[in-house]
Parts: structure tokens; sequence; C-alpha cells
């Protein structure tokens, strides 16, 4: 690749990280930066512990998808506090979202978001395409966000300012019962 080229490209994604803004999102009780604005979709499932209202928010710039999912599970089903629950929770969402793309782990960890559990992780799948995922479970809300796009977009410097952007407007408001 040209020299100028590569520089032209390099400039493109530095500008495109300049773009980004903080969304105040009330329903969730966070603030996150994406480039754009978010499309909300709520969606209810019934489910065999009860309903399940299912909240997604998307942004879509020239290269990258941002999703941001948050669903509240109902009282004495999950709870950030049942660590043995916990590992086997996230192990089984990272299995069925690999298995929902037909993809392959690349690498998973464990983290601790706020001081409440979760697991980051990323997938390859299709043709040159990734999910990275980081989700926490806060009292019992369990939270999502997601990038996705194309392997050839997939930097740390577009993937990480969305994720690690993620704050509380109230940390009061979280349910820790």
């Amino acid at each position: 690749m040209p020299k100028y080229l590569f520089i032209l490209l390099v400039l493109g994604l530095s500008t495109k990280m300049k773009g980004q803004h903080k969304t105040r999102i009330e329903d969730c009780n966070c603030i996150v930066s994406i480039p754009g604005t978010f499309k909300m979709y709520v969606d209810t499932i019934e489910t065999a512990i009860g309903k399940m209202v299912n909240h997604t928010f998307v942004d879509k710039d020239s290269i990258l998808n941002y999703q941001l999912f948050f669903v509240d599970y109902p009282e004495g089903t999950m709870h950030s506090d049942s660590i043995l629950l916990m590992e086997d929770f996230f192990t089984s969402t990272i299995d069925e979202s690999v298995l929902k793309v037909n993809g392959t782990k690349k690498y998973e960890s464990e983290i601790n978001q706020f001081g409440y559990p979760g697991w980051f992780w990323k997938i390859n799948f299709g043709r040159n395409k990734f999910i990275k995922t980081k989700s926490f479970m806060a009292g019992r809300r369990f939270y999502t966000m997601q990038v996705i796009g194309n392997l050839n977009y997939d930097l740390d410097k577009l993937t990480f300012p969305f994720f690690d952007s993620f704050q509380f407007i109230d940390l009061k408001k979280v349910k820790r019962t």
C-alpha cells in the first residue's frame, strides 16, 4: 500500500474517533460515547421466569456497529451477588453468542465493572467479521456492549473508547437487592 494512502487511512480513523460524543440514556441509567445517535428498540418476551423487557440501542457509523443492550431479570432469578450462578451464566452467554453467529471465540476474560461481575470476549465470524462484547450484571440488570465490524477495523483505538466510556448516571439507582 502506498505510504500516502496509509497515512490518509490512519488520519481518517483518528478523525472518526474525535466525532464521538457522550450520550445520556436515562432508561439505562448510563452515559456512553458513540459517533452518532442511538436508535432504540424495545422487545418484551414471555419466558419461564417471567416477562423480560429487552432494551437495545444501536448506532452505526461508516465502519462499525455499536450496540448497548440491557434487561432487568425478575426478582429472585438472577443477581450479581449470586457468585456461583454468575460464572455459569456468562459461560453459557458466551457459548450461545458463538453458536448464534456460527463463529470462533478468539478470547475471553473475566472482568469487574464498577465492582460488578462481567466478562469480555471476542468472536470472529463470517467473512472477516468480528464481535467484541463486554457484559456485566449490576444487581438484577444485565448489560451488554458490543462493537461489530470488519476485521480490518478491529483496532483497539476504535473499539475501546466505546467500551471504556460506560458510566452510571446514578449509582444509587443500581438495584443491589
